[in-house]
């Protein structure tokens, strides 16, 4: 009889925790579909753990990756340049890169 007592809370927690990851995940994508370029640039910025005012330099061009739709993100904070490319639809980081150059348009 105790288990039972235990495994309603239990699973509450789960549903919860659950809950929270799939809203994390799809935080920065539009309710229409596909990420966008602001939706591309929040994964960033929050990967980074950065403000945009911290940020000097911010490019960001759409490109494909095995027949999946990305955005290539260039970004320099605090004098470090970052390469990312982002998963279109997801919002995945698929490559992040520390680059010795800047990129510019």
């Amino acid at each position: 009889m105790k288990k039972k007592k235990y495994l309603l809370p239990v699973v509450v927690i789960a549903v919860i925790l659950v809950g929270i990851v799939i809203f994390a995940a799809v935080g920065s994508r539009n309710d229409d579909g596909p990420l966008s370029e602001d939706g591309a640039k929040k994964v960033v910025l929050n990967d980074l753990n950065v403000k945009e005012s911290k940020v000097s330099s911010l490019h960001i061009h759409t490109t494909e990756e095995d027949g999946i739709p990305c955005y290539l993100v260039y970004i320099t904070v605090g004098g470090t340049n970052w390469e990312y490319l982002i998963n279109g639809l997801t919002g995945e980081i698929l490559d992040k890169e520390e680059s010795s150059h800047s990129h510019s348009h």
